[in-house]
């Protein structure tokens, strides 16, 4: 029996728990307030005001003071945090929600089912709750789906664990109601067009209308009948109508609407509806062409509540800017930040992050887009949202500034209870990882052609990744190639020499498994190629596919991303060969650094439950695939000595060199039981293999050290597999699979934001992961893995001149990426996303001008 096989069968029973778990039992704080506590030397962000340094006193749930706290303003025997060196921040307010809402949120068959509302269907025991307080989130409201141009009503709640449904309800909070604009309500991208009324924009603007003149009508003939009853006179009462009726709740402000939209035309279609029927639009959700109309929602006094960089999902989002809030804000618009997401809604604070990072927001206003504009927004910010005194205290403690991506939440109060308290599950606070060693030579650069341009970025603090970081240091390039790496580098005349003062300089981020230039709009499948049908095709390739205009690639490298890995991302199992590319060049040829570099296989995946887990059919056909294959190489290698040759068979003939070993099979497979039989599938065929995916590798990290293979692991801002898996299960992975000491590389694994690759990095570092490691895994150890570590991935004399230059720290959400070099030429950051904010906020600076 093989090595790797004696560590799977010893690991079966894992898959039953030998592994960490969490259970109610677990989810229980060891940290009983009651309501009251003293919470000392912690750096207080108010969300009103810069950072001090000072305590907050809590007594009976609420907030009574703030700063220097009196002696006697504090109770004998009261409950005294510690937090010197940590941070307090506001609980999260999240106004778009749809968690714990029991069976469905959508009453879809019908355009208006305002009679509807979720607080009829909350589920308390949702695990989605506990999760959302781990990530420091205190109040969400829950919104009904976006399939009617007139949905259900809302419910806000106070977030706790354990508890009843009704004491979760946030009392007194506002009345409100879902709208929808846009494709949603007119069904564009499911079900038969033409089922149901309205199919287009014209229709859902004609619902309105139809629809409050009725409410008219409804609430004048009630308004006869009681005139008539106060005049004695004896009528039958109207009929009564539930959804007639809070369309007058509407009308007369006792319900506010809140409404899913995108475009700009529908932004100003509803905002004119609402002023011609008189009622006030609270927010406009989502809102992603808000930025376009900024001026006239600041007019019409109407909120926005938008994304922070999601877009290019369907066609109305691709206009969609991560500087929306920003400027929507900038235009005197109430602005705030939601998720629409279990798994976004545990990480608000860094989306919050992202306005600083593309539109140099003010950190304090930046805190305040999920804090305390949201609670404003639902009516509720005389409670929540602020560090105030008289305010409840949702008060959010974590492990560093709440803007930072490489802080992590670990305490979580509500109305001064202790509701979240984190668990090392891991263990990592207890035994902290240690960096591996790290060996890098230097290569001699290849000649640089005659006249080729020699660039000197100076003064910058260097960061080689293979290398110890230098202060004051130089990157010196020559043509495509760095020549000269140090603190005293000889500058030949003539170089250009580049200031790099205050910046900081790292290589090129390596984005592996995207489907750069395959794909633009997810919803529109004539934009998409990334997916073959027809079962194993390993001779496909991606190379001659790949748009080299696609909006994608500029936004993606806008980060600091200079080399992905563009793969097949559906089909198969055998789904086809990747090509690793550059992200500047004009044609697909241009983008090429290396073709065919990876065959993708899609794993048959086999679920944990089982205890004699068989695979399926599926896996056999690999076999005989990879059998047929060698022999069909051995059958073509005796035709060089003369023997006729086999029929010609692409599939059969693009495998070979991958069935020999010769090149490498990207074997992906997340879950644990299939990780397993792709480690003895891969052992079994002889493979040079990487393992992608992995989300569940911290289950089997036994077998995959044994095995020697390399990971490549993401998304890590993803949601745990299970209720039973740790809350920061995906987070800590990567640190699992170093301690382990299994070769690792970070991928987002995000179709619309590879960009956001750093930022799954910072994460996998607030959870264990040592910085050095995090930075090493998005990118030398990525090129490493494709084998160009020769080329790409440090700042080492010899490899390409990729460089990013950032204003701060790689990790940080709020440091942006200022200059870009790939192949030693700087290559503009400017994109459709960048051009749209300057268009649109030089159109807010003219009509303000007016």
């Amino acid at each position: 029996m093989s090595a790797i096989a004696s560590v799977i069968l010893a690991l079966a029973p894992a898959l039953a728990g030998d592994h960490p778990v969490e259970l109610d039992e677990h989810r229980r704080p060891a940290l009983q307030t009651a309501g009251a506590c003293l919470i000392r030397g912690a750096t207080i962000h108010s969300a009103v005001g810069p950072a001090v340094v000072g305590d907050v006193l809590v007594i009976d749930g609420d907030i009574v003071a703030v700063g220097s706290v009196a002696p006697e303003l504090v109770p004998a025997e009261l409950i005294v945090i510690e937090a010197e060196g940590m941070h307090l921040a506001p609980g999260v307010v999240d106004c778009h929600s749809h968690i714990s809402i029991d069976r469905g949120v959508n009453e879809g068959t019908v355009s208006i089912s305002a009679e509807v509302t979720i607080a009829d269907v909350v589920n308390p025991d949702r695990i989605a709750i506990w999760r959302a307080l781990a990530g420091g989130v205190t109040t969400i409201r829950q919104l009904h789906g976006s399939a009617n141009a007139i949905g259900g009503r809302d419910e806000v709640l106070k977030l706790r664990w354990n508890r009843t449904a009704d004491e979760l309800r946030f009392s007194d909070a506002p009345q409100g109601i879902k709208f929808a604009l846009g494709e949603n309500p007119k069904r564009s991208n499911w079900g038969e067009k033409g089922v149901r009324f309205p199919g287009t924009r014209m229709g859902v603007e004609a619902i309105y209308q139809r629809a409050f003149e009725r409410a008219r009508e409804y609430d004048r003939t009630w308004q006869e009948y009681r005139a008539a009853e106060e005049r004695g006179e004896d009528h039958a009462p109207p009929r009564r109508d539930l959804r007639l009726e809070v369309l007058v709740d509407i009308l007369e402000g006792r319900v506010k609407v809140h409404s899913h939209c995108y475009r700009a035309d529908e932004i100003l279609m509803l905002i004119r509806t609402s002023q011609q029927f008189g009622f006030q639009i609270a927010t406009l959700q989502h809102v992603l062409e808000g930025y376009k109309v900024a001026f006239e929602m600041a007019e019409a006094g109407v909120g926005g509540s938008t994304f922070g960089d999601w877009w290019s999902y369907k066609i109305e989002a691709f206009d969609a800017i991560p500087q929306n809030a920003a400027l929507m804000e900038e235009a005197g618009v109430l602005s705030s930040l939601n998720s629409d997401s279990a798994e976004m809604m545990r990480r608000m604070y860094g989306e919050a992050a992202k306005s600083v990072r593309y539109a140099g927001m003010d950190p304090v206003a930046a805190l305040r887009l999920v804090t305390l504009n949201p609670a404003l927004q639902l009516g509720i910010g005389e409670r929540v949202g602020s560090i105030e005194v008289g305010k409840d205290a949702d008060l959010v403690l974590l492990s560093g500034d709440p803007l930072s991506s490489l802080s992590r939440v670990e305490l979580t109060l509500v109305d001064g209870q202790v509701e979240f308290e984190r668990r090392d599950a891991f263990g990592f606070d207890e035994e902290p990882l240690s960096v591996s060693s790290l060996e890098v030579d230097s290569s001699v650069p290849p000649e640089a052609p005659a006249g080729a341009q020699r660039v000197a970025l100076v003064g910058g603090t260097v960061h080689p990744i293979a290398a110890p970081d230098i202060e004051g240091g130089t990157v010196l390039i020559q043509g495509e190639h760095i020549v000269a790496v140090g603190r005293d580098v000889t500058i030949p005349a003539g170089a250009k020499i580049v200031d790099m003062t205050g910046r900081h300089l790292w290589p090129g981020l390596v984005a592996l498994n995207t489907g750069l230039g395959l794909r633009e709009i997810s919803a529109i499948q004539a934009t998409m190629d990334d997916a073959e049908i027809g079962g194993n095709q390993p001779d496909l390739r991606v190379s001659a596919s790949l748009n080299a205009d696609s909006a994608h690639l500029a936004v993606t490298r806008h980060n600091g991303v200079t080399r992905a890995q563009t793969a097949p991302q559906g089909g198969g199992p055998m789904r086809g060969q990747s090509a690793v590319l550059d992200l500047a060049g004009d044609t697909w040829e241009e983008l090429i650094t290396l073709d065919r570099d990876m065959l993708h296989i899609a794993y048959p995946r086999t679920g944990n439950d089982g205890e004699d887990a068989e695979e399926g059919a599926e896996v056999d056909g690999l076999k005989e695939l990879f059998e047929d294959a060698r022999e069909y190489g051995r059958l073509l290698d005796d035709a060089t000595a003369g023997v006729s040759p086999p029929p010609f068979d692409a599939r059969l003939a693009a495998l070979v060199p991958y069935a020999r070993g010769e090149r490498t099979v990207a074997l992906h497979a997340n879950n644990a039981q299939t990780i397993l039989f792709a480690l003895r599938f891969a052992e079994d065929q002889e493979l040079a293999a990487v393992i992608y995916g992995a989300r569940e590798g911290w289950k089997v990290v036994e077998a995959l050290a044994a095995s020697g293979l390399p990971v490549v692991v993401g998304p890590i801002l993803s949601l745990p597999s299970s209720r039973f898996d740790p809350f920061d299960a995906a987070f800590a992975n990567p640190a699992v699979l170093h301690r382990a000491g299994v070769p690792f590389a970070i991928m987002s694994a995000d179709a619309e934001n590879p960009r956001n690759l750093a930022f799954h990095a910072a994460m996998a570092c607030a959870f264990g992961l040592p910085r050095e490691e995090a930075l090493r895994s998005i990118t030398l150890y990525p090129a490493r893995i494709l084998g160009l570590a020769h080329e790409i991935g440090s700042l080492t004399v010899g490899r390409r001149a990729d460089v990013v230059v950032t204003d701060g720290d790689l990790l940080e959400t709020a440091s942006p990426v200022t200059s870009l070099y790939i192949d030693g030429r700087e290559v503009d950051l400017a994109n459709r996303q960048t051009r749209f904010y300057e268009r649109y906020r030089g159109r807010l600076g003219r009509l303000r001008g007016r």
